[in-house]
This record gives structure tokens, C-alpha cells and sequence, in this order.
């Protein structure tokens, strides 16, 4: 690769890397720069959930139907291994309300929007391993894929198509004349660029704040946890209730994260959460119930530093810590587990091998931010994927790839432009 890349993406995640090689594929030099190791925050430990092809689409072709084909062909075209997993999406049914709004945006969100509705008997007989009381079962196109191993073999095919990776390396700044973007200042040097790519996850808005763009995204904690090895076929593709949510790997451990009523998500407030306090706190006073909120000692303090430094005119405030290493305690995950050993006898009894979290970059309108950065030519962001970053991620980054190549995504972006955030938001009914 030149010296001086055609492209700089900063955030070597799932977005990022994978934005990186549909760049590349078609002739692009792209650098990748990493603050820790790829995939080191969320894209390792996600469950990873993913939508897959079903008997119709939508008409028109979006990010996530996109997306689902990617999954399904996606040893073919990139020839790594990811553990697909396409047993299906089961969500139990236990609150009609709730079901009956999921429906609706399923019906007009997902690339496959089929649906169908098994009762209590016709659930039990088709998935045996069921066995706790739910009033029906919901079933969908999809499944699971290992998240380590994704990020594993996009490694690998980076090195294939020549794309660069400088892990450990902090952005702090960029040199900017006019409208443009020039370089990318990191902790030991300037790196020239011709377009660069913020998919920095949750720390895109530090980075957005330095070329004028503010973002109003929250910091959520998603806490997770990992049984040891139990009997194959224990939990049939990605299952998911009111209180957990569940899937098993191939070497036969179960992994459990949030439900979709109870989540026990924690949100990580910081100093710039003052500034969206009247975008957030109707949606925070809705959900009081299932909201936690937190402070981390450790990022208010840096926050406090990078203010006082801008007020000194330090040109680089980045806040962006490295090894950020989120905690879950293992005794609040036991809950979880219980409850899908109640509808799962197979892992009653199971014990927790491990206990961990993720942090999720949550947007008020749920839906991810894609395209040009306002006011500087050759910048863009691809963040806020608000824990779909598995579902949305191919089809983002193939239309990113496009967009910069072609200055035609392919698809319609217009829900994920950038500009919709100075206007006003429309919030979900829930946080998750």
C-alpha cells in the first residue's frame, strides 16, 4: 500500500474492517487505524445476531436486505470461516402489545419480512427442546455467526487485498484546510488522506465533535454472559424473550444477553449527555423501569482534561480511551439464565463460565448513521448501529464502499443521513 492511503478508516470493528475491504476490492488503498486490537469492543462480543434470506423481500432494495444476502454468501465471496448459524430467529411471545409493534416494524424494516406465528403445541412439536409455558412463538429468517471468528477471517482477507492495519494506534485530531480533510493525527504521527472514514463506534461522535459534527448518541452498557459446554441443539438458532436473549456455539456453549422487554442494559453517562439531556430524557423517564444509569470514573476524568485543554486551545481533545474494558457481574446474569432454564430444561443447571459487556452506540431514532459528514468534502461516518451493527453491517458498508467510489450508495440512504440529526429525532416507543 502508498504511503499516503486513498482512504483512512478509523475503527477497526466490524464496520470498519469490513467497509475497509469492499474499499479495497475494487482497487482502493485503504489504512485501517485501531486503537487497540481489531475488534478488541462490541464486534467480538456481540451475540451477533443476523437476518438471512426468506421466501420474499421487500421491494426495494435496502441496507438490510442487502445485508442478509451478504451473510448467506459470505464464505463464498470472502472465503473465511464464521460459523453460520441458520436455524432461525424464535421470539417467544409474551406481551401481545409489544408483539404486535414488532411485527409492524419487521414487517417494514426487514430485507425478509416473513413471519410466522406458531402456537404453544405447534411451537413444542416443531422445537422440542421448548418446554416452559409462553402464549405462542414467532419465527424468522436468521440465525447467528461467531463474532470472533468474523473478525478473524476479516483479518486475514485484509492482509489478502492489501489493506493496511496499525493496531494501538489513537486518533487524535485532523489537519483540515478549507472544507478538506488533509490528514489524520494520531498519537505518532500525520497520515495524508484523501477521503477518510469515521467507524469508530461508540467514541465516532469525539471524532465527529472535532470536524463540527455533533451526534446525540448514548453510551449502553450491554452486559453478556457464557455457560460452559452443554449437549448440542440446546437452543434452537438465536431465541430471545422478555427477559434474555439466547444462543448456543458450536462448541456447545450458551451465550445470554438482554431480553427485548428487560434488557438490563446500563447507560454510561458522560459530560456529553448534558448536551442531549432534552433529546433523551423523555425516552429515559418512559423506560425509568429498565434504565441504569452509571458514570465511569475513569472517562469523566478525561472528558474534564480534553474540556480544560480546549479551553486552553489545545487543537487535539479527542477523549477516546484505550483498553476500554467494560465489567458484568456474573451474579446479575444468573437471573437470565434461570429464566431460559425455565423454558429451556437443557440448561438448567449450567454455570457461568464467563461474564462480560459490550457497549452499544444507541441513537435516539434507532436507525444507524451512514454518508458524508456535513461541511467537510471528503469525510464520512458510518456509526450508530445501536446493537445491529451484525443485521445492518455488509450492506452499510457495501453502500459506503459504493458511495465513495461511485458517489452513488445503490440503495436508499435517506432514513441514515447524517443532517436528520440537527432536525428533530423521532423517538422509539423503547430504548433497545
Amino acid at each position: 500500500m502508498a504511503a499516503s492511503p486513498d482512504v483512512v478508516v478509523i475503527g477497526g470493528g466490524l464496520i470498519g474492517l469490513l467497509t475497509a475491504l469492499e474499499l479495497a476490492s475494487r482497487d482502493v488503498g485503504v489504512l485501517v487505524l485501531e486503537k487497540d486490537d481489531v475488534g478488541f469492543e462490541q464486534s467480538a462480543r456481540s451475540v451477533a445476531a443476523v437476518n438471512l434470506p426468506g421466501r420474499t423481500s421487500n421491494d426495494s432494495p435496502s441496507i438490510l436486505r442487502v445485508s442478509s444476502d451478504e451473510w448467506a454468501t459470505f464464505v463464498d465471496r470472502w472465503g473465511c470461516s464464521i460459523d453460520l448459524n441458520s436455524e432461525g430467529w424464535h421470539i417467544v411471545v409474551e406481551d401481545e402489545e409489544w408483539i404486535a409493534t414488532d411485527r409492524a416494524t419487521w414487517a417494514e424494516t426487514a430485507g425478509y419480512p416473513d413471519n410466522e406465528t406458531l402456537d404453544e403445541a405447534a411451537a413444542r412439536e416443531r422445537i422440542p427442546q421448548l418446554q416452559g409455558s409462553f402464549r405462542s412463538l414467532d419465527v424468522r429468517p436468521g440465525g447467528h455467526v461467531d463474532a470472533i471468528m468474523v473478525m478473524k477471517g476479516l483479518q486475514i482477507v485484509a492482509e489478502r487485498l492489501g489493506v493496511g492495519i496499525r493496531r494501538g494506534t489513537l486518533t487524535t485530531g485532523f489537519g483540515i484546510s478549507g472544507r478538506t480533510v488533509t490528514t489524520v493525527r494520531t498519537t505518532y504521527e500525520s497520515i495524508p488522506c484523501g477521503t477518510v472514514i469515521l467507524a469508530a463506534g461508540i467514541w465516532s461522535p469525539d471524532l465527529c465533535d472535532l470536524l463540527g459534527f455533533h451526534i446525540p448518541m448514548q453510551r449502553i452498557r450491554a452486559p453478556a454472559a457464557e455457560t460452559g459446554p452443554l449437549p448440542s441443539g440446546a437452543i434452537p438458532g438465536f431465541l430471545r424473550a422478555s427477559t434474555f436473549g439466547a444462543r448456543q456455539s458450536r462448541n456447545g456453549t450458551v451465550r445470554i444477553t438482554g431480553g427485548f422487554r428487560y434488557s438490563a442494559m446500563l447507560h454510561d453517562l458522560s459530560l456529553r449527555d448534558l448536551r442531549d439531556l432534552r433529546v433523551w430524557a423523555p425516552a429515559f423517564w418512559k423506560n425509568r423501569k429498565d434504565v441504569s444509569l452509571r458514570v465511569s470514573p475513569r472517562l469523566l476524568a478525561r472528558e474534564l482534561a480534553a474540556s480544560l485543554a480546549s479551553l486552553r486551545g489545545g487543537k487535539d481533545r479527542t477523549v477516546v480511551p484505550q483498553g476500554f474494558d467494560p465489567t458484568s457481574r456474573p451474579r446479575d446474569r444468573r437471573k437470565q439464565l434461570d429464566d431460559l432454564g425455565r423454558l429451556v430444561p437443557a440448561v438448567r443447571g449450567a454455570r457461568i463460565q464467563r461474564a462480560f459487556a459490550g457497549v452499544m452506540d444507541l441513537i435516539p431514532d434507532l436507525q444507524p448513521v451512514v454518508g458524508p459528514i456535513p461541511g467537510v468534502e471528503n469525510a464520512y461516518v458510518s456509526t450508530g448501529f445501536s446493537g445491529h451493527g451484525y443485521m445492518y453491517g455488509p450492506g452499510a458498508c457495501q453502500a459506503m464502499a459504493r458511495l465513495i467510489i461511485d458517489r452513488d450508495a445503490g440503495l436508499d440512504l435517506d432514513s441514515y443521513r447524517p443532517e436528520r440529526l440537527a432536525g428533530s429525532l423521532s423517538m422509539r416507543g423503547q430504548l433497545f
